[in-house]
């Protein structure tokens, strides 16, 4: 497949070379982009439309709404990796758009692509109850680190991606201890299904963690993120001991921030999903929904936020 590129941001001659190398892909060149041998530069977006078959957008200062939609429009797929300066009603034609092209729009959700989901599907994950801790050490320097969209919206996806289900209410609150903003915020985050999952994010502990356990019938799964570890435990067990140590352990050599190795399997996710004509796993209706509860936790904080400062 013909790829084309808008913008630099994050790609970089590392990333052409290693995108290059998938056997599917063929990386024709871009658009205000890199200079490397080998690789393109058009003049602009509609030649560059023009000579491929997909369109990937690394950087966010690229996200312009009318050349997202020129790419649509002309029947390419369309790849943005973080379209956070596009509003919802923008995405939402986009989405529009791509439907009317049968075209596919795929959005830069990396937590949807970990390892660990490649054998939590083998375990026919129905969760009921989903419990999320993501802490980051205290540092008075980060006074920008949004709790909210740096931390927890990424617990969020994870808990849609897992429950698969409409949800039905949100509750949020958060404090401010040490600044004006929330340094802590709980979220519960109820389910058609019956699932409920509470999330809770904060800025300023005295250790990093990040960990997810889900709880069904019969299976209790744990991912702790910073030591790249699952332990799933089921009670259909061959052995039927139920000891403290029991279960299947299995440990990652993915490193938390290997972009390029994220970035190729979300790419060739998209691929596969564009040559079996099937939605994407991060498509923008995918996007849409997580957009959706982080606005309702954000209503929520407007009415339950605290703070002594």
């Amino acid at each position: 497949m013909r790829v084309g590129i808008i913008g630099t941001g994050n790609f970089t001659k590392s990333v052409f070379d290693a995108l290059q190398k998938e056997d599917y892909l063929t990386v024709v060149g871009g658009y205000e982009s890199i200079k490397a041998d080998g690789f393109l530069n058009f003049d602009s977006v509609n030649e560059l439309i023009d000579a491929v078959d997909m369109v990937l957008v690394l950087d966010l200062l690229s996200c312009d709404y009318e050349s997202f939609s020129e790419v649509l429009k002309y029947g390419k797929h369309l790849y943005i990796e973080s379209p956070g300066l596009l509003g919802r009603r923008d995405l939402s034609r986009l989405e529009l758009l791509a439907n009317e092209a049968s075209v596919s729009l795929q959005i830069g959700l990396k937590q949807r692509f970990y390892s660990f989901f490649d054998d939590l599907s083998k375990h026919e994950l129905v969760p009921r109850i989903i419990e999320s801790r993501r802490y980051v050490k205290f540092n008075s320097k980060s006074t920008q680190l949004s709790v909210l969209e740096d931390l927890m919206d990424h617990d969020v996806d994870v808990a849609l991606k897992l429950v698969n289900s409409d949800v039905k209410s949100v509750y949020s609150t958060a404090v401010g201890v040490y600044y004006k903003d929330p340094d802590i915020v709980h979220t519960r985050i109820e389910f058609y299904n019956g699932c409920v999952a509470n999330l809770s994010a904060s800025k300023i502990a005295d250790k990093e963690t990040h960990k997810t356990q889900i709880f069904q019938k019969n299976v209790h799964c744990s991912i702790d993120y910073l030591n790249q570890i699952i332990n799933v435990q089921s009670s259909r067990s061959d052995s039927g001991e139920m000891r403290e140590d029991w279960g299947t352990r299995t440990k990652y050599n993915q490193k938390k921030d290997d972009y390029i190795y994220m970035l190729k399997r979300e790419v060739y996710s998209f691929y596969d999903s564009i040559t079996n004509n099937m939605e994407p796993i991060a498509g923008i209706s995918q996007y849409l929904q997580l957009q959706s509860v982080t606005d309702k936790i954000k209503e929520q904080l407007e009415r339950n936020f605290t703070t002594n400062v």
